[in-house]
């Protein structure tokens, strides 16, 4: 290796120096001759202390799912696994240890919109009410989004149907009652004084991320159709979108059935949207906080739901989710001899 001369080296050392102070927050855990480890997340509090967070229910498996919190619980709601005729619900003081409450929504009702089966719930809570949004899916594999509400979820069976509330009806969907038609994986966000609803389903042009508004909860909801398209002649759909903003920004996550577990970064609730980029481990991801504002996602893992607290790498512009606590970053400075 050719020797530096001390002008390189006191560059170096500066551009060092400038490094760390790029990026507030650093501190450095331990260091070698070759390497530095670095720590960029700030540690969490309050965080449970078992060895494992989720539910890992014995007898029966759980699928896409919302967690949320009522009156000194986090509440899970979960597609059932197998037969998804109706919901798996539980509820814990610590994310540890799970109370068994299912069924809800066991009531299937002939010729309804739901009368197969549900699937995907997500909950979103507005004043004293709850709103469990989900795909009903009738004989044929027609897909809806549904909804039900609740002031009481401590009570399984007081979610109260309130019938089918979004079907596609956009220019290039592929969409037609008494097929199998894709239109499921709701989820609610508000901005301002709109609530935006984001669906997967298909269009001509492959499978889609839709977009829809409404002023209301219960709607009536504007399609605008796709923001986001998975182009391509095997029937590669996104499932399980979430969104969830951070910094000024909306992180869209989402399974891409050809790719795994995705997000994207937009600058508004409709994009324009990032490139892709990995999100592990599992798939259906969630992501929330706690009612401290501890922020964690919720994954599936083998049909189980695992909880992790969830990080924000600031290495990065804009910063990047990370799944647990801690952030290590491996730099590699020039060695002299």
């Amino acid at each position: 290796m050719t020797a530096t001369t001390p002008l390189v080296n006191a560059v170096l050392i500066m551009m060092g120096l400038l490094l760390f102070k790029s990026f507030p927050g650093l501190t450095t855990l331990s260091s070698a001759k070759h390497d530095w480890v670095v720590k960029s997340s700030k540690a969490l509090t309050d965080t449970p202390t078992c060895e494992k967070l989720g539910w890992f229910p014995s007898g029966f498996g759980l699928k896409d799912h919302s967690v949320f919190w009522y009156n000194g619980y986090y509440y899970l709601v979960s597609g059932y696994f197998p037969g998804e005729s109706y919901f798996a619900y539980g509820r814990s003081i610590d994310l540890c240890d799970w109370e068994d409450l299912t069924p809800v929504l066991n009531n299937r009702t002939p010729g309804a919109w739901d009368e197969m089966a549900i699937w995907a719930p997500m909950v979103f809570q507005e004043g004293d009410i709850y709103y469990l949004y989900y795909t009903g899916v009738t004989g044929d594999f027609t897909q809806s989004i549904m909804l039900a509400t609740t002031s009481n979820p401590d009570n399984p069976a007081s979610w109260n149907p309130q019938g089918m509330v979004f079907q596609p009806k956009h220019n290039g969907m592929v969409w037609q009652a008494g097929s199998w038609s894709d239109c499921r994986d709701a989820t609610i966000i508000k901005v301002e004084n709109t609530y935006y609803m984001y669906y997967t389903a298909l269009d001509i042009s492959g499978g889609i991320i839709g977009l829809a508004t409404a002023s209301s909860l219960y709607g009536p909801w504007r399609d605008w159709g796709t923001i986001l398209t998975f182009p391509g002649s095997n029937y590669a759909i996104a499932e399980s979108s979430t969104v969830y903003q951070h910094a000024g920004l909306y992180y869209l996550f989402y399974n891409n059935t050809s790719a795994g577990e995705q997000y994207r970064i937009g600058a508004s609730p409709a994009g324009p949207w990032s490139w892709p980029l990995s999100f592990t481990p599992g798939w259906a991801h969630e992501v929330w906080e706690d009612h401290k504002g501890q922020l964690y996602t919720s994954y599936l893992i083998s049909y189980s739901v695992n909880i992790s607290p969830m990080s924000w790498d600031t290495l990065f512009s804009p910063p990047r989710p990370v799944i647990g606590k801690d952030i290590y970053h491996i730099f590699l400075p020039s060695v002299t001899r």
